[in-house]
């Protein structure tokens, strides 16, 4: 039976907190039930475990009313990573926004599922095929769910 997805999410929604490295032409990111400073901590900390010794900027886009928290500006600094924040309307101009709509019609386009395991093991299952295709199965950025968060010590 066919059903079509509504407005009323019994099993509520996931965020996919993606990150693209433009030099190598390489997508993935992690699954998280919300966008929230702890959820984002992790996957920044993550992010910076992939890439230990490079300077990082990291364009920043829908990520609404946490660009200006004290807090995250303060794990960015630790974590030396320069954020680039895209203007209010102008998504765009991220370039990782065009390797969504083409992750978006292969894996999501015209689906019915049930539950989040589904859809997430799709959305991982083309994220190797691509990597597979473009020669990247061996990028840092490839082990993000799998890599051990940075951690930073308590002052």
């Amino acid at each position: 039976m066919r059903r079509r997805a509504t407005y009323r999410r019994l099993k509520g929604t996931e965020q996919f907190l993606g990150f693209y490295d433009v030099h190598r032409d390489c997508l993935s990111g992690i699954f998280r039930k919300h966008k929230r400073l702890p959820d984002l901590f992790e996957a920044f900390c993550r992010l910076r475990a992939c890439y230990p010794r490079k300077q990082l900027f990291v364009v920043m886009d829908n990520l609404h009313q946490t660009h200006d928290h004290p807090t995250f500006r303060r794990l960015l600094r630790k974590l030396d990573i320069s954020p680039v924040w895209t203007p209010t309307e102008s998504s765009w101009l991220n370039l990782i926004e065009a390797h969504f709509g083409v992750l978006r019609r292969f894996t999501l386009a015209n689906t019915d599922d049930l539950d989040h395991v589904i859809r997430r093991r799709r959305i991982y299952r083309y994220l190797r095929y691509r990597h597979r295709r473009l020669g990247n199965t061996t990028h840092p950025l490839n082990h993000i769910r799998s890599v051990r968060p940075v951690k930073l010590e308590q002052h």
